[in-house]
């Protein structure tokens, strides 16, 4: 269900990013800035202690009783712009090393070199990176894995893999050609430096 904008702020548009992945929200709109929705099933009054993971986790009220705001005939949906990915590394041996995973998905291997993983080792506390991998160096990716990013273009010089131009949600369903099966096995990895 969309929320309702009525009371919608930022406390609660920084738990949402947080919940999906990102450090935190950049900007808020409570007059449906990115597209009108149904008002008759709007969640409103939401309410986090801070721990869910999802907003579904919350309580909130879903009566069609969101109210508009002052001078509007009809409510209007909240919506939020978040900022900065949050990154963890898996299955390395050591701490500074691993498969990179954003929202506990995988990212995916195309394009992935040198400087997405500077940045990377940079937003884990690490001087840099002293190489990427691809090919799920670190975790094995079966066929049909759902990975959060893929495509990353960075320079080098950003402090968040989300400040980097990037594609969103790539589904693997893999394919066969030339007699090989491509599709598993395309996760992305760093080792970092000290």
């Amino acid at each position: 269900s969309p929320v309702c904008g009525t009371g919608w702020d930022m406390k609660t548009a920084n738990e949402t990013c947080r919940m999906i992945g990102y450090v935190g929200a950049f900007k808020i709109s409570v007059q449906s800035l990115f597209g009108e929705v149904p008002t008759s099933s709007m969640v409103y009054d939401i309410k986090c202690r801070g721990d869910e993971w999802s907003l579904a986790a919350c309580s909130y009220k879903e009566d069609g009783g969101c109210p508009a705001l002052d001078g509007s005939p009809l409510p209007k949906g909240a919506g939020v712009v978040c900022q900065g990915y949050r990154v963890e590394l898996r299955g390395g041996s050591t701490a500074r090393e691993g498969a990179v995973y954003i929202t506990n998905q995988p990212v995916y291997h195309l394009n992935w070199g040198t400087e997405d993983a500077s940045v990377t080792c940079r937003m884990l506390g690490f001087s840099g990176a002293e190489r990427a991998t691809t090919g799920s160096t670190f975790v094995r990716q079966p066929q049909h894995t759902r990975y959060k990013a893929y495509n990353f273009q960075c320079s080098g010089s950003e402090t968040n893999l989300g400040d980097c131009s990037h594609s969103l949600n790539f589904y693997s369903s893999g394919y066969m050609g030339n007699g090989i099966w491509y599709g598993e096995n395309v996760g992305a990895g760093v080792v970092c430096s000290y």
